[in-house]
């Protein structure tokens, strides 16, 4: 009979609770749990429920990573706009400062931290499109001095607080670039877009769909056009690198999720609870976070994706 011990020549480890520094294909058994567990890698990505928030939302701006992530503004359940704030800790979101001006279809450097984020852009009342740039501190939010160029809604974006990218909007091809002090006018897309998604930083990032499948990659000079998306999508939620992208949702209602490996996009089985657009993202191709959103009025619903090739630990059933 074939062992453990004959097949990797050691034995599983006896253990009062879980190691943590353990590699991929160890075994061992925790005896206060009475489990047998093992370090594998996940082979297709998924979702999973997180907290809800407090404030439902719809088209929301999104920083932070799955574990520590912010959303800010949105569209509420009732008509209007919202400047509610919120950050999450990977259990609960917590109620924070407001945003100053209410707005919805802002864009954020949604690669910055969740204590040093920034949002731009955006549709309020009044009025109806602002050039407003607000930044966050962890415990406030302030009104830049630096405004947009150009007044813009439903604008993508990328970076950081201090190093951020907008682009799009309103059917527009306008892109401009942040310093922390200013902004400046740069190439513009190729395509016009409205209510698009972005992500990655300010000298590589990504913009997907609005056109609904057009995709365009930024190398901190100019736009190029690269692989479409696989399906035609508006409002989709984003995470991740240039090269290393997840998209997520979009309307028409879908629950589709996608990923881009700096080429081309590959369709993931496993797709959203339910279907939704206007879900903010942040987070990595491997650790993201969807937040709000909805098929129709705003939703408070989190979910947390864990991507193909992600080390996790799981709990051997055994007779």
């Amino acid at each position: 009979m074939t062992t453990y011990y004959g097949l990797y020549g050691q034995k599983v480890q006896y253990l009062a609770s879980d190691p943590t520094d353990v590699q991929t294909g160890q075994v061992w058994y925790n005896s206060t749990s009475a489990t047998l567990k093992v370090r594998s890698a996940t082979t297709v990505g998924t979702w999973a429920s997180g907290g809800a928030l407090n404030t439902p939302r719809n088209a929301g701006a999104g920083a932070g990573i799955q574990t520590a992530a912010l959303l800010a503004a949105g569209a509420p359940p009732t008509p209007g706009f919202s400047s509610a704030s919120e950050t999450y800790d990977g259990t609960s979101w917590t109620s924070t400062s407001p945003v100053n001006f209410a707005r919805r279809n802002a864009g954020s450097a949604n690669a910055a931290p969740q204590t040093a984020a920034l949002i731009f852009g955006g549709a309020g009342s009044p009025p109806s499109t602002t050039n407003q740039t607000e930044s966050w501190n962890g415990s406030s939010w302030t009104v830049s001095p630096a405004t947009l160029n150009t007044a813009t809604s439903a604008n993508a974006g990328a970076g950081t607080q201090t190093a951020a990218l907008t682009f799009g909007g309103g059917g527009g091809t306008q892109a401009e670039s942040f310093n922390g002090t200013s902004w400046t006018t740069v190439s513009p897309l190729n395509t016009g877009r409205d209510a698009g998604a972005g992500c990655g930083i300010q000298t590589a990032a990504l913009a997907i769909g609005a056109p609904p499948s057009a995709v365009e990659s930024w190398n901190g000079t100019s736009w190029t056009a690269v692989t479409s998306t696989p399906a035609a999508k508006d409002q989709r939620g984003a995470a991740g690198i240039q090269t290393a992208a997840l998209a997520f949702g979009g309307y028409p209602a879908t629950s589709d999720t996608i990923l881009w490996n700096g080429t081309s996009w590959t369709s993931n089985p496993n797709g959203l609870a339910a279907a939704r657009g206007g879900a903010a993202g942040a987070g990595t191709q491997t650790l993201a976070i969807a937040m709000g959103g909805g098929p129709g009025g705003p939703v408070a619903v989190t979910e947390e994706w864990t991507g193909p090739g992600t080390a996790v630990t799981k709990t051997v059933t055994v007779t």
